[in-house]
């Protein structure tokens, strides 16, 4: 099992990351954990520094690189900068947003390509690799 800690020598940084991580692991599907850091042009002007949870390699949605989003809540402070890298990299860029259900029903829809529920993440990710 996949820990907080490390991935690949990059710092894993929640719960859900990890368990992103040990499915991708168990499925044999290359990824790498903030690879990279991306200048994002918020809403309200300001920039911000925005880095993917996860980057899958070598696999894509609609001919794009795919992303995993691990949020925590709907409130998670990193969704305005996930909406302002999908408005700005979405033709790159496939965003898939993964945190409770509850929450991901709240989360507005400009910042994700397709959300997964926690509670069906081993499903849906067995589909993906598929």
């Amino acid at each position: 099992m996949v820990k907080l800690g490390h991935c690949g020598g990059r710092l894993i940084r929640s719960e859900l990351e990890a368990e992103i991580c040990e499915i991708l692991n168990d499925l044999g599907v290359a990824h790498a954990h903030t690879p990279r850091h991306f200048e994002v042009h918020l809403e309200d002007g300001k920039v911000a520094a925005y880095s993917p949870d996860i980057v899958v390699r070598g696999r894509g949605r609609e001919g794009k690189t795919v992303v995993f989003e691990a949020i925590k809540n709907h409130r998670d402070p990193d969704i305005p900068k996930v909406a302002a890298f999908r408005r700005q990299y979405g033709q790159e860029f496939y965003v898939i947003l993964v945190g409770k259900e509850d929450h991901l029903d709240r989360v507005p829809m400009e910042s994700f390509d397709e959300a997964c529920p926690r509670e069906s993440l081993q499903v849906y990710l067995h589909r993906m690799a598929d």
